[in-house]
């Protein structure tokens, strides 16, 4: 907490008392709250902007990098797709290629699976593994009574830097 100035009118005994640091603070840019800017982007079906993907190589494929800092803690972007159960994810039939956009979670006791493996435009089915050292944590986050993916920052992740998280922590 901040210093507290306390002071006494001339004209009066009154008392007046007020917290330098909520004055302070009231003068900065307040920082949305990560889970409730990702819940922004959530709704409006897009991604956030900062990011670009690009070919890395054939064996890796596509990626996605920063175009500009991001903040530890910070919403990264959500992994969009086609919410499944478990069971409909096992009826359908999916190449090879396609199979490597499936993300099986738990939530409220079942098993479920998002189906990303439909081309979209979205950043967050491009973001690729790293087991070792990742940037980013996926994290679930419900809206309107639904679960979401979506990534957030580990670290400070520069500018021109790969965006990755741990597909086995997830």
């Amino acid at each position: 907490m901040g210093n507290v100035i306390s002071m006494v009118c001339a004209q009066s005994s009154v008392d007046v008392s007020y917290d330098t640091s909520r004055a302070i603070m009231s003068k900065r840019r307040r920082r949305i709250k990560p889970v409730d800017d990702a819940k922004t982007y959530i709704l409006s079906c897009t991604d956030k902007s900062g990011f670009m993907s690009r070919l890395i190589d054939s064996f890796k494929g596509r990626g996605v990098f920063a175009t500009q800092p991001i903040e530890p803690g910070d919403f990264v972007l959500e992994y969009r797709g086609k919410l499944l159960t478990q069971e409909e994810c096992q009826s359908l039939t999916y190449s090879e290629i396609d199979s490597t956009f499936l993300f099986d979670f738990e939530w409220q006791n079942r098993h479920l699976c998002l189906d990303a493996s439909k081309e979209d435009g979205s950043l967050g089915r491009l973001v690729n593994d790293n087991h070792k050292n990742p940037n980013c944590v996926m994290r679930k986050i419900i809206v309107n009574n639904k679960p979401h993916l979506c990534l957030f920052a580990l670290k400070k992740i520069e500018i021109g830097s790969e965006i990755d998280y741990s597909y086995g922590d997830a």
